[in-house]
């Protein structure tokens, strides 16, 4: 191998490897989605709960939750009652495993829509999470679960 062989090798292992590094350092939407979709299965527990609520913020977007027929809706002057009122809906499912059946994952510029068919210890579960693009993060702006 002549020393050109050796310039090509050495200019082709330094693209390579910034190739590696870039896609190591570079978080795609879709993974924040798999993220996302991690953080709502699994076991529930306060620490996965937590997880969930931190792509939720509603001082920055507005949030709407819709359970069993009802709208309760989160914004600036409710923010603080979002993580208890969450608990509480979750509090049945304490200790339980949420399976994931099923995803679809649509994303659209600055929107995103995550529809998860989960097992839950009662049965099926239905839900949709459509989520807002605000700088570098992705926030929670409505769940529906049937």
């Amino acid at each position: 191998m002549g020393r050109t062989g050796i310039y090509l090798l050495v200019i082709l292992s330094i693209v390579v490897g910034a190739a590696v590094v870039t896609d190591a350092i570079v978080v795609t939407d879709r993974e924040r989605m798999d993220e996302f979709i991690d953080s709502v299965t699994g076991k529930v527990s306060d620490s996965r709960i937590d997880g969930a609520l931190s792509y939720a913020n509603p001082t920055k977007v507005p949030i709407e939750l819709v359970h069993e027929g009802q709208r309760r809706k989160y914004g600036d002057r409710n923010a603080s009652r979002l993580k208890p009122d969450a608990r509480k809906a979750l509090a049945s499912l304490e200790g339980s495993r949420l399976h994931l059946i099923q995803e679809s994952v649509s994303l659209d510029g600055e929107r995103a829509r995550i529809a998860l068919r989960l097992r839950t210890s009662s049965g099926l579960a239905n839900t949709v999470f459509d989520l807002q693009r605000q700088g570098d993060e992705w926030l929670l702006r409505r769940v529906i679960v049937n």
